[in-house]
C-alpha cells in the first residue's frame, strides 16, 4: 500500500524510515569494509550482512506495475476470453 497525498503523488518516506534505511546502509558499509581491510578476522555476520545487501541491489525495485506502465491499456479494454 502506498501512501499518496491529494493530488495522487507518492508522499515522501517519513523520518523513521529515513533513519532506518541510514543504519542498514551504515552496518552493510561496515561489514563490506571489514571484509576488505580485515578478511581473515571477520565472521559469519559480515559476510551476511554484506552479501545479503548485495542480493538486494539485484532486484528489481524501479519497476512499475503493469497497470501504472506507460503504454499499458486500461483493465476494460482488453481482451476477455
Amino acid at each position: 500500500m502506498v501512501r499518496r497525498n491529494a493530488r495522487g503523488h507518492r508522499k515522501p518516506p517519513g523520518p523513521g524510515i529515513r533513519v532506518l534505511a541510514f543504519v542498514a546502509g551504515g552496518l552493510w558499509c561496515w561489514a563490506v569494509f571489514r571484509l576488505l581491510l580485515q578478511p581473515g578476522r571477520t565472521g559469519l555476520a559480515e559476510g551476511l550482512i554484506a552479501t545479503g545487501g548485495w542480493g538486494l541491489s539485484l532486484l528489481p525495485v524501479h519497476c512499475a506495475p503493469r497497470r501504472n506502465a506507460a503504454g499499458a491499456r486500461a483493465p476494460e479494454s482488453r481482451e476477455k476470453p
